[in-house]
């Protein structure tokens, strides 16, 4: 029997693999089988981890926002007394992947697509980037799977933290702006895609892709011609980066300028740690001597890939150089994953670049280094691919016969390696079943309730419930002025001047009829923030224990209006800082991204 046409392209089976990757690698997202118990439908529950219900928090309260209350996410009253939305800087809203799915499917549903979606990225952007350095169907299979099914985002993905996603992007990244030192278009491609990955939140994976970028580009500084596509690509990729992510990025830096969130740096590995860590199958969650629990350190891919990376090493280091411009790529990538590895190292007792990056802003707010293992899988599959490949090439100029022989084994290594690492991390793409999430329009009617279990949290947004329990990983503290109960959520200080009553509510937004005999203050059940705008009073503050007036804007207290004797009809509402000029220089971003996009290719440039 004759195979059709298509079947028998190396593009269309490299294709399919991308593909099934992570259709193999998230089915237990879709129908999860526990050890021992029964299998069941799980598409449509998110995992039982308090990361998962974090975020499926955030994507509820966006979505409730925009579809229920038909207003701009901006703050979340349900959670740790009211906190920022927009401006938390894992937020989902407005990732793109977001804004095409919350309308329409349940937020469980959404953020598993979501998932999938970044996966593919992952594998599409991993085979693009192997296929540009001459890698054959096996060897894009092999790239694949370890830059994007290796235990870091099985462990991450499985455990709820969907703002790891993003660092499936840097693939592409790399491929993008590899090809813009030659072609200044595909620098608006990795400016995009670094600026969707602030968009959605992408905390970690915006300053340690950034490194790796970095690393790529001090590698590339000996090379004249990489110099000048350098001197003009990194520019207009920061520029552009930088412009996009603009509507994102300036509200959540004026949010951190007031709460900073300083980390310490407690924890460092050694280098035989990080091989365990790409070797070992099979693991407790507890982790002997260090601060954190082993799936913050899980990068499993197994003892193949592992040896074709230092083969890869060792090629890129001792190879004879009869394609030059080959070797300089291998050691570029040899480079790259020894700057990720070191950072990795995290605060260990000689040289370490990552107390060094600690020192500048926003990298002293991130913790456990060993999540520089995430971007280092690009580099390490890069020489895995690369050994694999000079394996192939090395028997078909030693025995010419064999060269079939040569690319079907070739394709057994890497097709084994695949299904050993998807088969192996998938069990951790599902960890656990929450109930089903409350269908139906949000309620109106919302108070701060004690009985309410923080593990239906998620929950929150429909139910109309808030909670002071907090699990963020923000410098914020509920006010110990919040009160509890089915009770009115405002009251007038001092309580014999005047009354307010709320004529509506909704999460950034709340109208009171006030009438007071003399000046008095108006206080809020919620977190005081300096978002909040108010018409009709003036100024808006916090409000703490033991005092009759606004208090200084830095203290925690509940939100409070001072207004004068009379009625009003007052209204508050919250707004981020930086909203209306981040929003300006993203239509700016988008107009010069247009004009690069232009360009005439370099064959048509004089």
């Amino acid at each position: 029997m004759r195979l059709p046409d298509w079947s028998r392209k190396p593009r269309t089976w490299s294709f399919i693999a991308a593909v099934a990757i992570p259709l193999v690698l998230i089915a237990p997202m879709i129908v999860f089988c526990p050890p021992g118990g029964a299998c069941r439908f799980s598409l449509n529950r998110i995992g039982g981890t308090d990361d998962w219900r974090h975020f499926a928090t955030l994507w509820e309260t966006a979505r409730v926002a925009l579809r229920d209350f038909h207003q701009f996410p901006s703050w979340n009253p349900y959670h740790c007394g009211g906190i920022v939305l927009f401006q938390e800087p894992e937020a989902p809203f407005p990732g793109p992947m977001f804004l095409l799915t919350f309308f329409w499917l349940p937020t469980a549903v959404g953020m598993k697509v979501w998932i999938l979606t970044h996966l593919l990225a992952g594998t599409l952007g991993a085979r693009a980037l192997v296929a540009d350095e001459g890698g054959g169907v096996p060897e894009q299979i092999l790239g694949m799977t370890v830059m994007a099914a290796c235990g870091f985002y099985a462990e991450h993905i499985g455990g709820g933290h969907l703002s790891f996603t993003p660092f499936l992007y840097l693939p592409a990244v790399v491929w993008a702006f590899r090809r813009a030192l030659a072609d200044l278009r595909y620098a608006v491609l990795a400016a995009a895609l670094l600026a969707a990955t602030v968009l959605e939140g992408g905390t970690y994976p915006a300053p340690l892709m950034a490194v790796a970028l970095a690393a790529e580009s001090l590698a590339r500084l000996g090379s004249p011609r990489d110099r000048r596509g350098l001197l003009r690509a990194l520019p207009v990729i920061l520029l552009l980066g930088g412009l996009l992510s603009a509507v994102r990025l300036l509200p959540v830096l004026a949010f951190l300028r007031d709460h900073p969130r300083r980390e310490p740096i407690d924890d460092f590995l050694r280098i035989g740690e990080v091989f365990a860590f790409w070797t070992t199958r099979e693991h407790g969650r507890a982790m002997a001597s260090h601060r954190y629990v082993w799936p913050e350190y899980d990068d499993y891919v197994g003892l193949v890939p592992v040896a074709l990376m230092l083969a890869g090493a060792a090629l890129a280091l001792v190879a004879p150089g009869r394609d030059r411009d080959a070797l300089r790529v291998r050691r570029i990538n040899l480079a790259v994953l020894v700057v990720l590895v070191w950072c990795a190292l995290g605060g260990n007792r000689g040289a370490s670049l990552f107390k060094l990056l600690h020192t500048l802003p926003v990298f002293d707010s991130l913790r456990v280094p060993s999540r520089f293992l995430g971007p280092a899988m690009v580099a390490f599959g890069l020489l895995a691919a690369a050994a694999l490949r000079g394996g192939r090439s090395w028997i078909e100029r030693a025995r010419p016969a064999a060269a079939r022989a040569a690319a079907w084994a070739a394709v057994l290594v890497a097709l084994g390696v695949a299904g050993d690492v998807t088969l192996a991390n998938q069990r951790l793409l599902q960890q656990g079943i929450d109930p089903p999430l409350p269908e139906g329009p949000a309620s109106r009617d919302f108070f701060q309730n004690p009985a309410a279990s923080y593990r239906r949290l998620p929950a929150f947004p429909v139910e109309g419930t808030g909670t002071r329990g907090c699990y963020v990983a923000l410098d914020w503290k509920p006010a110990p002025e919040l009160w509890l109960g089915h009770s009115p959520q405002a009251f007038v200080k001092p309580l014999g001047a005047g009354t307010v009553t709320a004529t509506d509510w909704t999460p950034n937004r709340l109208d009171y009829d006030v009438r007071l005999a003399a000046p008095a203050l108006v206080v809020i059940n919620q977190n005081f923030d300096a978002g909040w705008r108010a018409d009709g009073g003036e100024p808006v503050g916090p409000f703490v224990i033991g005092t009759s007036q606004l208090s200084d804007v830095h203290a925690h207290g509940v939100l409070a209006v001072a207004m004068p004797a009379g009625t009003h009809h007052l209204v508050v509402r919250h707004r981020p800082a930086g909203l209306w000029l981040g929003a300006g220089l993203t239509l700016l971003g988008v107009a010069l991204a247009v004009g690069v996009l232009r360009r005439p290719p370099p064959k048509l440039l004089s």
